[in-house]
C-alpha cells in the first residue's frame, strides 16, 4: 500500500479544533513520510511506558516533573477534616504551583495574550500574587482578619498561609482555639479568592469583596459545624464573635 493511501483512525473523546487539529494533521504528514512504514515488522512503541498504548496521563506527569516546582519533603496530600476534600486538593495544588495561573500556563508553552493578573493587571499572575498579594485578594484577607478581630502580619507565601503559620495577633485569641479552625478559615479564603479569579477570567466579572467575605463566612460555618464535634454553634455568634467561641480540638 502506498504511504499516501494510509488512513488514520483517531478515537478522541471530542472532536479536535484549532491548534490541536493543526497538530494532528502535522503529525499525520510526518508519519506518512517515515521509511519502512508499511513493513510488516514495524511496530509503534510508546517509549515512556514501554508499551504500545499511548497514555496522556503519563505525558502530563512527565510535563509536570519537568516544568513544575516541587519539594520532595512535602506530603503528596493535605487534609483538614473540617473541610471537604476538594479544599485539600486545592491547597495542595497551590503549594505545588499547580494552579493554572497565567505564569504557569506560559511555562507549559500555552500561548496567551498576557501573563498579567486578570484582576489587577499590574503584576504577573503567580499563585502568591493571585491568592495573597493582588489588591483584590489582600482586601479579602484584611476583611477576614478584621472579622476575627486579629492584627495579622502574614507572610506572602502560599506555603505559610495554608500551613496555618501566618502570624496572627489578637487580644482575644483563646487558648482553646484549635489550629485546625484557623487553618480551615485560611483554606476557605484562598479557595474563594481563586473562585473570584476564575469568575473574572471566564465571565469577565468579579465579585465585590463584601460578597466574597460573606461567602467565606457562610461556607466555613456550614463545613466546620457539619464536620466537627464542637456542639451547637449559633450563626450570629460565628458571624460577630468567632474569636470568642469555645472551640474544642476535633482530633
Amino acid at each position: 500500500m502506498d504511504r499516501e493511501e494510509l488512513v488514520f483512525s483517531w478515537c478522541w473523546k471530542r472532536p479536535l479544533t484549532g491548534r490541536a487539529l493543526g497538530e494532528q494533521r502535522n503529525i499525520e504528514t510526518k508519519i506518512k513520510s517515515l521509511n519502512g512504514l508499511n513493513d510488516g515488522e514495524c511496530k509503534w512503541l510508546f517509549k515512556p511506558s514501554g508499551k504500545d498504548v499511548f497514555s496522556s496521563k503519563l505525558i502530563a506527569s512527565i510535563i509536570d516533573d519537568l516544568l513544575l516546582e516541587s519539594n520532595p519533603s512535602e506530603p503528596e496530600t493535605l487534609r483538614n477534616n473540617l473541610l471537604p476534600k476538594k479544599l485539600g486538593i486545592f491547597v495542595w495544588r497551590a503549594m505545588k504551583n499547580r494552579l493554572p495561573t497565567r505564569v504557569e500556563l506560559v511555562k507549559r508553552g500555552i500561548k496567551i495574550e498576557s501573563s498579567l493578573c486578570p484582576l489587577c493587571g499590574s503584576e504577573n499572575e503567580t499563585v502568591e500574587h493571585t491568592l495573597l498579594a493582588c489588591s483584590h485578594a489582600s482586601s479579602i484577607w484584611e476583611g477576614i482578619f478584621k472579622w476575627w478581630d486579629a492584627n495579622a502580619r502574614y507572610i506572602l507565601e502560599a506555603y505559610n498561609i495554608f500551613r496555618g503559620s501566618s502570624l496572627m495577633e489578637s487580644p482575644n485569641h483563646s487558648t482553646n482555639h484549635s489550629s485546625k479552625i484557623w487553618q480551615a478559615i485560611e483554606w476557605v479564603t484562598g479557595y474563594f479568592s481563586w473562585k473570584n479569579r476564575n469568575t473574572k477570567v471566564f465571565t469577565n466579572d468579579n465579585w465585590a469583596t463584601p460578597k466574597i467575605i460573606n461567602e467565606i463566612q457562610t461556607k466555613s460555618f456550614e463545613w466546620i459545624t457539619n464536620r466537627s464535634n464542637f456542639g451547637r454553634i449559633e450563626w450570629h455568634q460565628w458571624l460577630l464573635h468567632p474569636n470568642n467561641l469555645n472551640f474544642r480540638d476535633p482530633g
